[in-house]
């Protein structure tokens, strides 16, 4: 098996009305771009389908995650055809990696793209390829962005009814986050709260306040409260708050210190499909859950992330959720949810096929692409 093409596709599929922040709250929830330095919303930037040809037929879908990406795909794309099976080891693919934000999600989509074309070609399922599924199911938690608590009250109503048993909730430093997690609490009781402020509640004493704010109301996690080269302070906060904290992290190079140093209680971790899965089991192996983490993605990346989630074991809700909050997910066939649990599947490959008239209908010019 070789391959002999490289087709790549620019979409931009908006968000579904009301999914993000309230009405009001301006929060792109998203770093300017790694290539061109663009800042715009996250769902303004555009998301990418790359599809790997072989000469027998057969083709692997990859979605890197969002930005200006067109150049390093190109890049990748060029150096990837031409190579046969026996040049494309699984885990370690002839292309740039590092653990920066732009090379490893360029890999990381050429690799899915890679083990849904294997995959395909063997007749396994790609979790079979990274070491076989733990889990049959997948649990995931429902998510918003930040806003006032009757309309989080609103949208936790949203999550019960569609079967979701938890829910992630963005915020920072002064908004009225024990508000939020009491007007949960009286929707959903039972929902466990995931507190994401993308490091803004800023230091050791604003983690502190947070978490006597919210006495009384239990099982919330604060997911890397304070800025995440700072493990000294983890290592503080933990020995004086109740609540577990989490680490969100892209690399081995940040994992192992923050393992070392006893940092955090879980992790959410990103990074290529192979090596999430071993470091996932590295932290469970030390006592420390993780959960798969993704970027409010389309439905080729999420299913990618539902393989890699059941090959690691995943026991915390992931963040596989951007194909119900994006108006389309760009597969033939919704990812399936049962009961809060989104279902693994058996087929050969990752198990979905591009819906063609939805990529046509989102797709965006290449040349319209903004380039570095």
């Amino acid at each position: 098996m070789k391959i002999i093409d490289v087709r790549i596709h620019q979409v931009i599929v908006p968000m579904r009305p009301g999914v993000v922040h309230s009405e009001g709250v301006e929060d792109k929830l998203c770093a300017p771009d790694p290539v061109t330095g663009r800042s715009l919303n996250f769902w303004e930037f555009p998301k990418w389908i790359i599809e790997v040809e072989a000469d027998n037929g057969l083709i692997g879908l990859g979605e890197p995650r969002r930005g200006d990406l067109y150049g390093p795909l190109r890049e990748h794309a060029d150096l990837i055809i031409g190579k046969e099976l026996i040049d494309l080891p699984v885990g370690n693919l002839p292309l740039p990696h590092a653990d920066d934000y732009e090379s490893y999600i360029i890999y990381e989509a050429y690799e899915m793209a890679w083990l849904d074309l294997l995959g395909k070609h063997l007749g396994v399922p790609v979790h079979h390829l990274l070491g076989g599924k733990k889990i049959d199911r997948v649990p995931v938690d429902f998510w918003m962005g930040r806003g006032t608590p009757e309309d989080t009250a609103a949208r936790a109503r949203t999550g019960l009814d569609l079967g979701f048993r938890g829910m992630k909730m963005k915020c920072a430093l002064g908004d009225p986050i024990a508000e939020r997690v009491a007007a949960v609490r009286e929707v959903a009781p039972h929902f466990p709260i995931v507190l994401d402020p993308n490091e803004r509640f800023f230091h050791p004493q604003g983690t502190r306040d947070v978490s006597r704010s919210l006495d009384g109301l239990d099982r919330v996690t604060f997911e890397s409260p304070m800025p995440q080269d700072r493990l000294d302070w983890y290592v503080e906060v933990r020995g004086t708050i109740p609540q577990p904290v989490a680490l969100h992290l892209t690399s081995i190079t940040d994992l192992l210190p923050a393992v070392r140093a006893e940092a955090a209680d879980c992790y959410n971790l990103l990074g290529p499909l192979k090596e999430f899965v071993e470091w996932a089991t590295l932290t469970r192996t030390c006592g420390l859950p993780a959960w798969r983490g993704t970027g409010v993605d389309l439905g080729v990346r999420d299913m990618s992330s539902v393989h890699a989630a059941a090959a690691a074991g995943c026991e915390l809700p992931c963040d596989i959720i951007g194909n119900l909050l994006r108006e389309d997910d760009l597969i033939v066939d919704p990812i399936p949810f049962e009961d809060g649990l989104l279902v693994v599947p058996d087929a050969p490959g990752l198990g979905v096929e591009l819906d063609r008239d939805a990529l046509a209908r989102y797709g965006v010019p290449i040349d319209g692409a903004a380039r570095p």
